[in-house]
């Protein structure tokens, strides 16, 4: 049967996620070697800083090289930044090497954005995204109890970084082959701050990004902070997180597909989704800082609650966004996955500030307070697509 290029967009997501997701909850344990676990967000803040300079300016990069030449750079420079993690032991190479490594996991899933949108059909948006994020969040699931294992076999991190480099390879072969040649819409030349102008002024957009931003700041504190908190402050092993990670995880592969068709088919209120996600989200943060126990299956549960949480947010989130705009508003989409490097800016200084003045468990407790602040923006949602685009 021959694959639709929707379908082959799914699979080298998944296998791209899958790459990221192997190393994401090692990330700030592996930094840990070169620099002090309060100054480790420093280098996720520098990477932050070179992804916003880019998604800035992504409309002209877009019009000036195609969005396949810039994919297959950024998977190129993957690949190198993590060859450099993996075979250098010089602090200087190996941090360059990961701010390399992160940047381009970030662009890369801007890139992809744009051939879902491309290849997608307009009409059942919910369901094109739902298998999208159901397919990405099945790499997130699974990748935790591989990492896990590989983390556990007294080599340290290598054999991770190594099982992403072959991963990284096999997306670069696989998007060189399915992808030879791409039609590049007319994208959008406009000025970063015309765009981000635009989108203040209309509030149900400059919501759903305010809403976005604290989505992802949320799972910036998260990756960053608890496997830390689990690894040096409770004594768990990788092998132990491996297999609370996957279960963590597993509302990311069931809510977003079930609950983006009901949507579609029900008309269920995207506000409504959205109030009990948050709620969801935020107490279930909270409860962290006073659980002591060392029952992995507890722990399990907890973790999963704030998934379920955010796997609601995250699902209604991308399907209200992408109805409001084309594959033409490359401006658009910039600003709104500018809210992950963003994040990753803000939330290792704040978590920084904190464990200054604070002990280490008090960081779940302020995350999830700033959590419920989603609950201000969600009455700004509204359907206003006639207003969207700048370019008609």
């Amino acid at each position: 049967m021959k694959l639709k290029k929707i379908h082959k967009t799914y699979i080298l997501s998944f296998l791209f996620s899958l790459h990221v997701a192997l190393s994401a909850y090692v990330n700030s344990s592996f930094l840990t070697k070169i620099i002090s676990e309060k100054y480790v967000g420093l280098i996720f803040v520098v990477s932050s800083i070179i992804s916003l300079v880019f998604l800035s300016q992504s409309s002209s990069f877009l019009k000036s090289f195609g969005n396949r030449k810039l994919t297959l750079a950024f998977i190129f420079m993957n690949v190198l930044g993590l060859s450099g993690m993996i075979f250098s032991s010089n602090p200087y190479i190996v941090g360059t090497a990961f701010v390399l490594f992160n940047i381009t996991n970030t662009l890369f899933f801007f890139c992809i954005d744009i051939f879902v949108e491309h290849f997608s059909d307009k009409k059942s948006i919910g369901r094109v995204h739902g298998v999208y994020l159901t397919v990405y969040n099945i790499a997130w699931m699974i990748s935790p109890f591989i990492t896990g294992r590989l983390a556990s076999d007294g080599h340290g991190y290598v054999p991770v970084y190594t099982f992403a480099f072959i991963t990284a390879l096999i997306t670069m072969i696989g998007f060189i082959s399915w992808v030879p040649s791409f039609h590049d819409a007319s994208y959008s030349k406009v000025p970063f701050f015309q765009a981000y102008k635009f989108i203040r002024e209309k509030h149900h957009l400059a919501s759903i990004n305010l809403i976005n931003f604290i989505l992802q700041f949320f799972f910036v504190w998260m990756v960053i902070y608890t496997p830390i908190y689990l690894v040096e402050h409770l004594g768990f092993t990788w092998e132990n997180i491996g297999i609370m990670f996957t279960w963590m995880l597993a509302p990311f592969v069931v809510i977003p597909l079930t609950l983006g068709m009901i949507i579609d088919k029900y008309k269920i209120h995207k506000r409504t989704a959205i109030v009990v996600g948050t709620i969801i989200m935020s107490l279930s943060t909270i409860a962290i800082t006073f659980i002591d126990t060392k029952s992995i299956a507890f722990w399990a549960f907890i973790l999963c609650m704030t998934r379920v949480g955010a796997a609601m947010v995250e699902t209604v989130s991308e399907m209200y966004f992408f109805t409001h705009v084309r594959e033409e508003d490359a401006h658009l989409l910039s600003i709104f996955r500018d809210m992950s490097p963003l994040s990753y800016l803000i939330a290792p200084l704040l978590g920084t500030a904190v464990l200054l003045f604070f002990p280490f468990k008090y960081l779940f407790i302020i995350l999830g307070l700033f959590v419920l602040s989603i609950l201000y923006y969600v009455p700004r949602l509204k359907h206003a697509k006639n207003e969207l685009h700048l370019s008609h």
